[in-house]
């Protein structure tokens, strides 16, 4: 069993005392405000599905109940990001979002920069503004000590979509920074994204059926196009598992085909790293991505705030690499700590 102490935990979500004040401030959605006696986000555009509040429990922006969290379950480091699933940036123009971009991104480096053993953080970027979104990244990494930048994963759903993005990998090869790709739509600017789709039944397994489909395709742009070709030094971080395993499950049968001229399988992943946060922390997906890509393709993630309790993801994650010490020891830990290691973050063992 792997040690409880040496958990890395490279999924998780928080928001800064300043998103609390902007989004606070708003009328219109996205905004936050009070459902009863708990904190609420209000969402539009793109991905906001029907519409209706989201709940904000306290772990979202209290770091003493972060903290016991993480001593419960023992996470030693937890790499913190905006989280793309509430569609801020899908939905309102540049100009309504830069202060709450800017802040966030200066809230966040406070932090790390005051428990930098327990915490590392990627920019929240604009995908309204991308040559502004290639100047942020460079100051995180000048200024304020941030690792990378998050991006929501629809706009690498294409080719055609991923492209635009081009100038903000630029400067990640310059820094050779860590690009995590999470759950949402990119500003409508952004063409080639896959379509909004709502369903009028089984709302949850549809979301997680079309989250599926978002991030293998994502997978399939990064993994199987030269679009990476001219950043070997970024690195990626794809969450959900690429689509609860489903990227892996995919480009496996690709191998097979005869269709398909795709070469050896795990070449194509040796800059992208899986993460088994929310739609990607089932046993047996974990499982199926484990056994096709191999455990060093696989980082814990547990979606901490969203999920209030890391300890239910953490036991599945343990349940699917059981059988393996080392599988268990790299998925866990050791792949995460290489990782970090790699962008300047030293995360010691705790035996």
């Amino acid at each position: 069993m792997t040690d409880r102490k040496t958990v890395i935990d490279l999924h998780s979500h928080w928001f800064a005392p300043s998103t609390l004040d902007i989004l606070g401030r708003r009328q219109d959605a996205p905004r936050i405000g009070r459902q009863g006696n708990e904190l609420a986000i209000w969402r539009a555009g793109a991905g906001a599905g029907k519409g209706g509040a989201f709940p904000l429990g306290p772990q979202w922006y209290d770091l003493q109940i972060r903290l016991e969290n993480l001593n419960k379950v023992g996470v030693a480091h937890q790499l913190l990001s905006w989280p793309t699933t509430l569609g801020v940036d899908a939905a309102l123009p540049f100009a309504a979002t830069q202060d709450l971009w800017t802040q966030w991104n200066n809230d966040t480096a406070a932090l790390v920069a005051q428990h930098p053993t327990r915490f590392s953080a990627v920019a929240a970027l604009s995908t309204d503004n991308l040559d502004w979104s290639a100047r942020e990244l460079e100051r995180g990494h000048e200024k304020l000590g941030l690792i990378g930048g998050v991006l929501p994963v629809n706009g690498f759903f294409s080719r055609r979509s991923a492209e635009a993005f081009r100038g903000i990998f630029e400067v990640a090869q310059a820094h050779r920074s860590h690009i995590y790709l999470h759950t949402g739509f990119a500003s409508p600017k952004v063409h080639g994204q896959p379509p909004d789709i709502l369903h009028d039944d089984n709302e949850a397994l549809r979301w997680v059926i079309d989250n599926g489909f978002c991030f293998a395709s994502a997978v399939a742009t990064l993994a199987f196009t030269d679009f990476l070709a001219p950043f070997p030094d970024v690195t990626i971080q794809i969450a959900m598992l690429g689509g609860t395993a489903l990227g892996a499950l995919a480009v496996e049968q690709a191998e097979v085909s005869p269709r398909v001229q795709a070469g050896p399988l795990r070449e194509h992943f040796k800059q992208i790293w899986l993460d088994t946060g929310a739609a990607g922390s089932g046993t047996a997906a974990v499982a199926a991505a484990v056994r096709v890509l191999g455990s060093e393709r696989i980082v814990f993630g547990s979606d901490y705030a969203p999920v209030p309790d890391i300890q239910p993801t953490l036991e599945r994650v343990r349940a699917a690499t059981a059988a393996d010490t080392d599988s268990q020891r790299a998925v866990l830990s050791n792949n995460a700590q290489q990782l970090l290691a790699r962008h300047g973050v030293h995360v010691a063992h705790q035996e």
